[in-house]
């Protein structure tokens, strides 16, 4: 058989890429990290439509602009009315590590009111032409995906992305549980201790993060940086999060290392959508080789428990649908119930 060929031979991209001209009264150009206000507005009035229990807050895009693989002049977008309102904002994010497959992130967004004239078409027309060039610029022989990820509310998203060749290619469902309800006793799991997340485990617990995720559908690999990021945004509560921490095996360097984990975000500022405090789980994983031991549940266990004790009168977590680890069997065994679902659709090549 042949050599697969590198994603830059299979890949034909655009040398350049003229701005967008849609929209009456609208002023296209490139985005700055003076436009994260502006940004912020659009996507919190289109939220509403588009993901009504959730939203986006203005830290998490600061850190987008300032993670070093974004550079807005290139990969993003924005139109603004003469009232200097944003009315549309796309991007397109080239990987910050590629082991299995080269994902390109298209996120884009048009105000509810400007629907319906072209500018989302135009839009997404600019993102794949400098996802092209982020997928050409790929010297491993590695699938290439431009990928979207849209609440099934977005219905105009989804039926746009369809039309232009994107394919429905896996479903995420959110769950809640409710900490009113009785809770399951944490069981003692045997060899490990649990300990808060903390700094000083930052490094170890990204290692079984990776570890965790390197068999699930399209996760890469994640960066010192991105791990850093995540861990500066105010929803992180690591005094409300766990890791599962064990004795270092004996050709290791460390004397404990980290073998399961979940962790918390709660963001106040969200409660309303959904009718009261929640905190929000937003990973929870066990390295590969300590799986099969019950760990998952005694840690989501005693986290349930954490949270409640913290006033909170709900639990939120998103799975793959398809979970390699039985995932979803477990979170439903503890109680929790489907509540919403999501959609990654993609292109490949």
């Amino acid at each position: 058989m042949p050599e697969p060929r590198a994603l830059r031979d299979r890949v034909t991209a655009p040398s350049t890429i003229e701005l967008p001209t849609a929209g009456e009264g609208l002023v296209w150009r490139p985005a700055t990290a003076a436009d994260i206000d502006l940004i912020l507005n659009l996507e919190r009035a289109a939220g509403v439509v588009d993901h009504p229990r959730s939203l986006v807050m203005r830290d998490e895009l600061e850190e987008d602009f300032a993670d070093e693989t974004f550079t807005p002049e290139r990969d993003a977008v924005i139109a603004v009315d003469p009232d200097g309102r944003a009315v549309a904002y796309g991007s397109a994010v080239a990987p910050s590590s590629t082991e299995t497959v080269f994902w390109v992130e298209l996120d884009g967004t048009v105000a509810p009111d400007r629907r319906g004239e072209g500018i989302g078409s135009a839009l997404l027309a600019w993102q794949e032409a400098r996802g092209l060039q982020h997928l050409a610029s790929c010297d491993a022989a590695l699938p290439g995906w431009l990928a979207v990820g849209a609440d099934v509310r977005a219905t105009r998203t989804i039926r746009l992305l369809e039309a232009h060749g994107y394919e429905r290619a896996r479903w995420w469902l959110e769950l809640e549980r409710d900490l009113v309800a009785p809770l399951a006793e944490p069981p003692s799991p045997p060899g490990v201790r649990l300990v808060p997340y903390s700094e000083e485990w930052a490094e170890p617990a990204r290692s079984a993060w990776n570890d965790a995720f390197r068999d699930h559908w399209g996760t890469q690999p994640m960066t010192a940086a991105e791990w850093a990021a995540g861990d500066r945004l105010k929803a992180s509560r690591p005094d409300l999060s766990v890791l599962a921490v064990a004795p270092g095996t004996a050709d290791a360097s460390e004397s404990e290392r980290v073998v399961g984990f979940v962790l918390v975000d709660v963001s106040p500022e969200e409660w309303p959508l959904r009718g009261g405090p929640f905190g929000y789980i937003t990973s929870v994983g066990v390295r590969r080789e300590a799986r099969g031991r019950g760990l998952g549940r005694a840690m989501l266990a005693h986290v349930l428990r954490t949270l409640r004790a913290d006033g909170l009168g709900c639990a939120v977590l998103d799975v793959d649908a398809e979970s390699p680890t039985g995932a979803l069997g477990l979170y439903q065994n503890l109680g929790f119930t489907v509540t919403d679902r999501s959609v990654s659709l993609v292109k490949r090549f």
